[in-house]
C-alpha cells in the first residue's frame, strides 16, 4: 500500500499551545509512542489529549492514524469522519490519502479511489498516491470481471438444470405413455377374450 499512513505532528496546532497543558502533553506523549512503533501506549495517550480537547481534528487524525496501524480500520474510518477537511490545519492531501487507505484495508474501493484521486487532485506528484490510485483500480477491474464471471456461471448453471429438468420431464412424459399404451393394449386384448353368449330363444 505504498508509504505508510502519515501521522501530522501538529506544529500549527502547538503555536497556541501552551507547552504544559495537559492535552499538550499527552499528544506529544502519543506522538513520541507512536514513532517508536507502540501504537497501544500511543493511542492511550492521544485519547487522553481528546478527553481534554474533544473538538480539535489534529487530535482526531492522530487517534485515526493510530487507530489504523492497529489494525482496527473500521474505528480508524470511523474517526477520520469526524475530521472537516477543509475547516482543519491538516495537510489536506495527506490526508485524503490516509483516508483512502483506511477505505481500502475495509474493501470499499470505489471510496478508496475517490480519496486517492482528491489526494492527487492537491498533490499531483504524490507517487505513492498514484501507485494506491492504480492499484485500487485493478482491484475495482478484478471485481468487476469475477462479478461477469460469476453471472456467467449462473447462467450456464441454470441454462444446464433446465435442460436437465427438460430431459426428465420428457422421459417421465415418454414412462407415462408408454404405461399409458401398455394399458391400453391389455385393455384391447380383454375386450377380445371376452365371448359373449348368444340368449336362448324361447320355445313357444
Amino acid at each position: 500500500m505504498g508509504k505508510k499512513i502519515i501521522l501530522i505532528f501538529l506544529v500549527p496546532f502547538l503555536l497556541y499551545w501552551h507547552w504544559f497543558e495537559p492535552a499538550a502533553k499527552n499528544n506529544q506523549k502519543g506522538v513520541n509512542a507512536y514513532n517508536e512503533k507502540q501504537y497501544k501506549k500511543a493511542l492511550t495517550q492521544f485519547l487522553s489529549a481528546k478527553g481534554i480537547k474533544p473538538g480539535l481534528d489534529e487530535l482526531k487524525n492522530n487517534t485515526a492514524s493510530t487507530l489504523y496501524q492497529l489494525r482496527k480500520y473500521k474505528e480508524a474510518l470511523e474517526e477520520f469522519s469526524k475530521i472537516g477537511p477543509d475547516k482543519t490545519k491538516i495537510c489536506k492531501s495527506d490526508f485524503f490519502y490516509n483516508l483512502g487507505n483506511t477505505f481500502f484495508k475495509l474493501n470499499q474501493y470505489e471510496k478508496a479511489l475517490k480519496s486517492y484521486k482528491k489526494s492527487l487532485i492537491l498533490d499531483s506528484g504524490d507517487i505513492n498516491a498514484k501507485k494506491n490510485y492504480e492499484l485500487t483500480l485493478k482491484k475495482i477491474n478484478e471485481k468487476k470481471n469475477k462479478k461477469n464471471k460469476d453471472k456467467k456461471k449462473n447462467k450456464d448453471n441454470k441454462d444446464k438444470n433446465k435442460k436437465e429438468q427438460d430431459k426428465k420431464n420428457k422421459e417421465k412424459y415418454k414412462n407415462i405413455m408408454q404405461y399409458l399404451n401398455q394399458n391400453e393394449k391389455k385393455q384391447m386384448k380383454k375386450k377380445k377374450r371376452v365371448i359373449v353368449r348368444a340368449k336362448r330363444e324361447k320355445d313357444w
